[in-house]
């Protein structure tokens, strides 16, 4: 019968809390006890992490039965959101920051910031220690890009309203359908010439400033950011937590160690 027992025992796996001893229970509470206040002694020498989001809001106009693909489209949403680090946006948020008393730089603002995009939405984030100074950071941040990109808008349209011009002017030689329309019927050698060079002018003046930006993609509002309440990293709650799981799962390993086990089968 001896033998029988001891074979079941090299042959089966029983976890070492499932064989405990009276009172062994205790290692674990005691366990999970002390790394909580090991949590909480944390929480007192790190600080915590406030974050505050923004939103700039797009909208691209999509006309059917056109060239414009998926791959147009996410390439334009993408750029809005590379703009989001364009100098004369990021060197406004750090000078506002520095009449504000946050002597910070651009390494430190991008370290603590998160572009992230959403559909058409382009999300802000912005994290510090001082709850007030992340939600200042996002907001006029945002604000400064929207601005800034309306302004480039308005190039935007100078410059596709150019290259429409060429485009149709190039389909009045090479597209029969196009041919029959009154622009085309109207053109002159001498109107071609020019029309091309006036087209060409503004392209090359106000591409600069549009930014990479077309007429489609439009810059439609933006919502700066809220007061932020609950830290999101360095939570008190959230290490003594940790710190109880911790303590839990090391009591776990300790319960299959051979002195433990030895004495259970006792």
């Amino acid at each position: 019968m001896t033998q029988k027992t001891s074979d079941n025992h090299s042959i089966y796996f029983v976890p070492g809390f499932l064989r405990m001893r009276k009172h062994q229970y205790l290692i674990s509470f005691v366990m999970m006890i002390v790394f909580a206040i090991v949590g909480l002694v944390i929480s007192f020498m790190l600080s915590p992490k406030y974050e505050a989001e923004s939103f700039l809001i797009t909208n691209l106009e999509l006309v059917q039965d056109t060239n414009v693909t998926e791959v147009m489209v996410d390439s334009q949403l993408e750029l809005i959101g590379q703009l989001m680090y364009h100098p004369d946006i990021t060197d406004e948020v750090l000078r506002l920051e520095n009449e504000a008393g946050n002597q910070i730089t651009l390494a430190q603002l991008k370290k603590n910031c998160l572009i992230e995009r959403r559909l058409m939405t382009t999300v802000i984030k912005v994290r510090d220690g001082n709850p007030a100074v992340a939600a200042r950071i996002a907001s006029n941040w945002v604000e400064i890009a929207y601005e800034r990109l309306s302004q480039a808008y308005a190039h935007a349209l100078l410059v596709s309203e150019a290259k429409w011009t060429i485009t149709s002017i190039e389909d009045c030689q090479t597209d029969p359908r196009t041919l029959e329309t009154g622009f085309c019927q109207n053109l002159t050698p001498d109107e071609v010439n020019r029309l091309t060079d006036d087209a060409h002018a503004v392209i090359l003046a106000e591409a600069p400033y549009a930014l990479g930006l077309t007429k489609d993609l439009q810059i439609s509002q933006f919502q700066p950011a809220a007061l932020p309440e609950e830290p999101i990293q360095g939570a008190r709650a959230n290490l003594m937590l940790a710190g109880a799981l911790i303590g839990l799962v090391l009591s776990l390993i300790v319960f299959e160690f051979p002195g433990f086990k030895d004495q259970a089968e006792v």
